[in-house]
């Protein structure tokens, strides 16, 4: 941490940003090892069916780990939340942005690799087990999806909103006695 008063403010949101990038790049690439790992080692059917299940748990885990601790932690409020990515552009132009397009990408990378997932087993040879895939694989999956994405905007905004209110504490108490 340094002692200049503007970045020891501006850390947190530089620190949330990175935390958003870090987070949503790590959650897709999880999902696309998951999702190429059938089609590179052409695994038998039970192996690909567990794959799936794990893939499908890591989307259900993923969103309720993130709900739990925001329940835990408390939202911030909702002005906050509404301009939480308009003032991290503020602070970091540049960064906020590249977040802010990584941010939006998770919820792409994600349906393509569901999509990539699910396509063997929505192919398959036998058409009875493809049909089952459609009927019973395919809403799980989709209901999964649509949570960890939800679940993934909301902590974008949280995590910003966060960061930007202990800013806002870093700043009044700096300003409350400058220089010390």
């Amino acid at each position: 941490m340094s002692n200049d008063p503007r970045s020891l403010v501006e850390e947190p949101v530089r620190g949330a940003l990175v935390g958003v990038m870090g987070r949503g790049i790590a959650l897709v690439t999880l999902m696309a090892l998951l999702a190429l790992w059938p089609v590179a080692a052409r695994p038998d059917t039970a192996t690909r069916d567990g794959i799936a299940g794990v893939a499908l748990g890591v989307l259900v885990g993923y969103a309720v780990l993130v709900r739990v601790t925001a329940w835990h932690a408390g939202r911030p409020p909702q002005h906050a939340r509404a301009r939480a990515w308009e003032r991290a552009q503020e602070i970091d132009g540049e960064g906020a942005a590249l977040s802010l397009l990584v941010a939006g990408w998770v919820p792409a990378g994600l349906l393509l690799a569901v999509g990539l997932l699910l396509w063997p087993h929505l192919t398959d040879q036998n058409p009875a087990l493809a049909a089952a895939w459609v009927v019973l694989g395919l809403p799980p999956f989709a209901l999964a999806w649509l949570l960890a994405t939800t679940t993934w905007l909301d902590a974008c905004r949280d995590d910003l909103a966060r960061a930007e209110l202990e800013s806002d504490v870093r700043f009044r108490r700096y300003w409350a006695n400058p220089g010390h």
